[in-house]
């Protein structure tokens, strides 16, 4: 484990951190100097993740969040060493439209983006509060204020958790807690890519106005972010990571452009 970086000395759990965003933020993290403790399932995945960090520097724990219990009690045996940053990453989504959610999709998808990080965040947030600082970063999405069909649990799901970020932030700001959530938008996951063929980046990338979908790590930086010392004031906020999807849409098709946004989704 390195000694330097924006977070040496920090300590700092992630959950959901065999792939996608939170893998890409356990890694990000690790490189800045933090020990981090890395939450998922896939216990292969995360043996890779800790031997490609920075030695000592990612503990990985197969945990399902799902399991208040064992949630709870990891989350009180990390914070008994130090636990400065907390980043609630684990998600699941069913392609699924409102009409056709069932009943185990609905409650794997609330347990699992919902309850789990609201139970992640009180046990946190109880020993954050003893010991006087600690910071909470909430990954949501940008279906928290839309709705993207056929994700009819996703959608409220994360909806719930822009809510229980500012919850947290109202609550826990007197005690020197600050909690804010990451809103990415389409994203190049593991979860993702199978949809990301030419006729679905036809139809989805002109809503963007970058022209591109985005990296894990150009969601996992913003996460550093808010929970570095430059965000010190930075509380109850939602930062949308977009590419500018949010800020507007075209009135109608025959208003757009004439031109063919680029198709590549690497960073420029």
């Amino acid at each position: 484990m390195t000694t330097e970086g924006r977070f040496a000395g920090r300590h700092v759990l992630v959950t959901g951190a065999t792939s996608g965003i939170g893998r890409a933020t356990a890694a990000a993290f690790a490189r800045e100097g933090a020990h981090v403790v890395a939450l998922g399932r896939r216990s292969s995945r995360l043996e890779v993740l800790a031997r490609e960090a920075p030695a000592g520097s990612i503990e990985p724990v197969v945990l399902d969040m799902r399991d208040r219990t064992a949630l709870r009690s990891l989350i009180g045996r990390v914070a008994s060493r130090g636990l400065d940053v907390l980043v609630n990453n684990a998600g699941v989504a069913f392609v699924e439209p409102i009409l056709e959610v069932s009943d185990e999709h609905w409650d794997d998808t609330l347990e699992t983006n919902l309850t789990a990080v609201f139970v992640a965040s009180q046990e946190a947030g109880r020993h954050m509060v003893a010991a006087g600082r600690g910071v909470i970063v909430n990954v949501a999405s940008v279906d928290a204020f839309v709705a993207e069909s056929p994700f009819g649990a996703y959608c409220p799901s994360k909806a719930g958790v822009v809510l229980l970020t500012k919850m947290l932030a109202f609550e826990l700001g007197p005690f020197g807690i600050r909690c804010n959530a990451l809103c990415p938008g389409m994203t190049v996951t593991e979860m993702t890519e199978p949809d990301l063929d030419d006729e679905f980046e036809t139809a989805y990338l002109p809503r963007i106005p970058l022209g591109r979908f985005s990296q894990a790590e150009e969601q996992a930086e913003p996460v550093l972010f808010l929970a570095s010392d430059a965000a010190s004031y930075v509380n109850g906020a939602t930062l949308e990571v977009d590419g500018g999807q949010l800020s507007g849409f075209w009135y109608a098709p025959r208003y757009a452009p004439g031109y063919e946004p680029p198709r590549s989704t690497s960073a420029r």
